[in-house]
């Protein structure tokens, strides 16, 4: 592996590092305010602080023409306002086991695009990897307990096409974000993604008492807006630049694992067999992925 390689690697653990971090924060968070409203309110901030930093870094702005503005728009919809918002309204009409279960099929879905749309070729390495790697999460999160039911399935499919949504995003991203400016990109995909999230959010922003909220809550929601969405979609966007599609959606099978050991460290949970051989899986099928030979 080489150094630029490790360099592509390590970012993106960091960032499932900081998306297994921010369950336990984003849960305290939407125990106190609507989760489609905070999903658009974190977009809404990151926008507005990226744009800041944009400005005083006075990094040369893209030509604002339909080559830039068209596949930002869509991108920041598929990736953000769409891909999110169909989770979120999935998430309330079905359970959080079936919601797990049916996002772990993003690499997937990555992979089956990529190869419709010829950008990567198939290897043996890169199927078994996400096969194997697709088999740690499903052991890990319990399959038994997955349930298709007419009262789930609207949720299902709603939770599905989100998870469809960021496949798109991650397959079409990579051309646009090797081709424009990461800090521009990213900026301008949080603030449109925010106004268009807000036309559906207008009552309860009117509604919205900041003084209700305890210091707890500030602190999980400074995380998850600093670290687990500005700064994580910054290093997404620059690791499409730099990786394969494919790639980059493989890592997200790590999210388990890193809250398996947060919990282990911080909240006192039990290791199991059942999941030390689930990260196995996981840590395998990331290493055959990455393998060329």
């Amino acid at each position: 592996m080489t150094k630029s390689q490790l360099h592509i690697v390590l970012v993106l653990v960091l960032i499932q590092v900081l998306f297994g971090i921010n369950f336990p924060a984003s849960k305290i968070v939407v125990a106190k305010m609507d989760p489609f409203l905070w999903s658009n309110l974190r977009f809404l901030i990151a926008g507005f602080i990226m744009l800041v930093i944009s400005l005083l870094s006075r990094r040369q702005h893209p030509r604002l023409n339909k080559d830039f503005l068209l596949p930002v728009f869509t991108l920041s919809l598929l990736g953000m306002a769409l891909g999110q918002g169909l989770f979120l309204i999935g998430l309330a009409k079905t359970t959080s086991i079936n919601s797990s279960i049916i996002i772990t099929f993003i690499p997937i879905l990555t992979l089956l695009i990529v190869i419709l749309r010829k950008q990567e070729t198939v290897t043996f390495n890169k199927c078994i990897g996400i096969i194997m790697s697709f088999m740690g999460v499903i052991l890990m999160r319990n399959i038994t307990q997955f349930n298709l039911s007419n009262s789930t399935f609207i949720g299902d499919i709603f939770v599905f096409l989100g998870a469809l949504c960021f496949a798109l995003y991650l397959s079409f991203g990579k051309k646009f974000f090797m081709k424009y400016d990461n800090l521009w990109s990213t900026t301008w995909m949080f603030l449109i993604s925010g106004f268009v999230m807000s036309l559906f959010n207008l009552n309860k922003m009117s509604m919205l008492d900041l003084s209700s909220f305890d210091s707890e809550f500030y602190y999980c929601a400074s995380f998850s807006i600093l670290f687990a969405t500005l700064l994580t979609y910054f290093l997404n966007n620059w690791a499409l630049k730099h990786a394969p599609s494919a790639h980059v959606a493989v890592f997200i099978y790590l999210q388990p694992v890193v809250a398996g050991i947060i919990g282990f460290l911080y909240l006192g949970e039990i290791v199991t067999i059942r999941m030390f051989v689930s990260g196995m899986l996981i840590m395998s099928g990331l290493l055959f992925t990455l393998r060329k030979n």
